[in-house]
């Protein structure tokens, strides 16, 4: 081909490849004009005008956070939070909110700062004892200190976490991971047993870290177990029914019969489960999981594993 000709091939390309861009170009501002806004952006909007029309309301601003912070914009709740604190410096719901905001971009000294403010200001009121808000703030002050490697400090903390929301499955299971970091490997069993009374179906944290403390413990077929339980919430049941017949005898029996009446469940073997949650009630006549299990398998119109997850209580 001449060289000629080939130059004006190439200015032709050229010239095709700019009109077809600004072509899509053109059609996605009309598209983006065209299209209403979202649910979000309309919340968005209407919450910044009542902020503007009143600037000093702490409730609409706070308000405005929340929204940010459900549209995945951080920065814009930080924001509001600090004008929320300058209004209120002990405001609690910013305060939270500004620390749990801080903590997931990463910022956990100025993170523990909000924290702390929030526990010097609440610890000492009269319901204390009941305050969500507290119980948050212990909550978040233990995962930031854990996360920067300081143990002991985060035990403590999630330790008066759990004595205000005795049923924060989430704080006893970070509480087992304070507790082994921080050498206390006993500890560490007695709230990864508490977090698994609460575990939904899938949950497997609690058992990893029983797994782990157990080991440190020594006590191998509690590990054992543990282990088996790992699997069986990961969706292996023929894996965990592997490891839990061994132990359907000695001194991990009952939890290991629940958890092979579970397996079985998993593997819609309704019978087989019904079989081993009585054998479980034949030893432990009291055994809250193995008779709500047994009594969901019983009821009319169950499904099995499919029609609801058996608890994964026990451990």
């Amino acid at each position: 081909m001449r060289e000629g000709t080939l130059d004006r091939l190439i200015r032709i390309g050229l010239v095709v490849v700019v009109v077809v861009v600004g072509f899509q170009v053109v059609n996605y501002a009309l598209d983006r004009l065209n299209k209403p806004p979202s649910l979000v952006e309309r919340q968005i909007d209407a919450a910044e005008k009542a902020v503007r029309a009143q600037p000093n309301e702490t409730g609409l601003r706070l308000r405005l956070a929340e929204i940010y912070r459900a549209a995945d914009r951080p920065d814009s709740a930080l924001d509001q939070y600090d004008e929320v604190l300058k209004l209120e410096e002990t405001q609690s719901t910013a305060l939270l909110g500004r620390g749990e905001v801080l903590a997931e971009k990463g910022d956990n000294s100025e993170a523990v700062v909000s924290f702390k403010k929030i526990i010097g200001t609440a610890g000492e009121e009269e319901f204390a004892g009941v305050d969500p808000q507290l119980e948050a703030a212990y909550y978040g002050l233990g995962s930031v200190l854990l996360e920067d490697g300081q143990s002991k400090k985060a035990l403590k903390a999630l330790q008066r976490a759990v004595k205000v929301e005795a049923g924060d499955a989430d704080a006893w299971n970070l509480l087992g991971t304070a507790a082994v970091g921080a050498g206390s490997p006993a500890l560490a069993v007695k709230a990864f047993r508490q977090a698994v009374l609460f575990v939904p179906s899938g949950w497997c944290e609690p058992y990893e870290g029983l797994s782990k403390a157990y080991r440190k413990l020594h006590r191998k077929p509690f590990a054992q177990y543990a282990t088996a339980m790992v699997d069986l919430c990961e969706k292996r049941p023929a894996d965990a029914t592997r490891r839990l017949r061994p132990l359907a005898s000695g001194p991990v029996a009952v939890d290991a019969m629940l958890g092979l009446g579970m397996a079985a469940e998993a593997e819609s073997n309704r019978s087989a489960a019904a079989r081993w949650y009585r054998k479980v009630l034949a030893v432990d006549s009291e055994n809250f999981n193995a008779r709500s299990n047994l009594s969901r398998l019983s009821s009319p119109g169950s499904g099995g594993s499919e029609a609801g997850h058996p608890s994964m209580g026990g451990a």
